[in-house]
């Protein structure tokens, strides 16, 4: 298949790629900086310039392609304005998904996330069924761009995974890590509370099966390699830090108004909301489905791959 891939540069887009062509693809990178076009031809064999808020250059990047697969994004809260999110997310996801139908594109498949559930995934155990649940900007965003795919008139196939970790994590591993460094890190209760973890290349193996499997058309999955107790994603990161497994706990008031409402750069405690209710709350998701669907099943075990994103971000701090 020729299938174009956006967000190379990051973590699962990367990888996806990689898949791919690995799996006889013929690959295709939407690259946005004309710094890194040169090094994505040589990675990828073919790259072209377009950006997601400029729609003419979408229409060159999809021609002649059988699937999109759009991984590119703003990611994670509190990284722009309400209206950055909803021109990269929303409008950029709308703009290649009209340029996707005109091109006759075979399927749309869109990396979403299971933050659209909202305060939904309170429940355990988050299945697709489970309705959308506005609250803050970038999920909302994430919202409106599964509409747009929903209704853009290709066929497709979203997929929703929830913390991707692993070499290149930006999120779990840096919060956990840095609080852990500072002697900050504190359990919201027992710790015995379970979230899902989602190796960043276990789903880049789902979203290459999203993108060639007859079942997966107009279909949407959960992604997560399983459920794993808080505690015991926070000993790996200790211990491949060398630092003590943390015993502090705290009550979820005294982790609201100490690290949660303190967001500056000289408060070593903060925490962002997207990791402050699943260490209160947990946050489990069902990713039966795209088991029984596609055959996938995570094979990079998470511990290890929490281990290697552990190691990577320590050196990367130089400690």
């Amino acid at each position: 298949m020729r299938i174009l891939v956006t967000g190379v540069t990051g973590l699962v887009g990367n990888l996806v790629a990689r898949r791919l062509i690995a799996n006889q693809h013929q690959v295709r990178a939407l690259v946005r900086d004309n710094k890194k076009l040169a090094q994505a031809r040589d990675t990828f064999g073919d790259a072209v310039m377009g950006d997601l808020t400029n729609p003419a250059s979408l229409s060159h990047a999809v021609k002649d392609m059988d699937v999109v697969i759009h991984c590119a994004g703003l990611v994670g809260t509190g990284r722009g304005s309400r209206d950055l999110y909803t021109r990269l997310n929303v409008d950029g996801t709308r703009s290649l998904v009209e340029a996707a139908r005109a091109a006759r594109i075979r399927r749309f498949v869109q990396v979403s996330t299971v933050g659209v559930y909202g305060t939904n995934t309170f429940k355990p155990d988050v299945s697709e069924e489970t309705p959308y649940s506005p609250s803050t900007d970038y999920p909302n965003s994430k919202i409106d761009a599964e509409k747009a795919v929903l209704s853009g008139g290709v066929p497709y196939t979203i997929l929703r995974p929830y913390w991707i970790t692993g070499g290149g994590d930006r999120f779990l591993i840096p919060q956990v890590g840095r609080l852990l460094m500072n002697n900050e890190f504190t359990f919201i209760g027992n710790g015995r509370q379970e979230w899902s973890l989602s190796a960043a290349e276990n789903v880049a193996s789902a979203i290459v099966l999203a993108a060639t499997h007859p079942a997966a058309e107009n279909q949407i999955y959960n992604v997560a390699d399983g459920k794993v107790q808080i505690a015991e994603t926070v000993r790996v990161i200790a211990e491949a830090l060398g630092v003590p497994m943390p015993t502090k706990r705290s009550s979820v008031l005294s982790v609201t108004f100490r690290s949660l409402l303190n967001q500056a750069e000289s408060n070593p405690a903060r925490i962002s909301v997207d990791l402050f209710f699943p260490l209160w709350r947990g946050l489990t998701i069902n990713a039966d489905k795209i088991r029984r669907d596609l055959g996938w099943a995570p094979v990079i075990p998470w511990q290890e791959s929490v281990k290697v994103g552990t190691l990577e971000w320590k050196r990367a701090q130089k400690m």
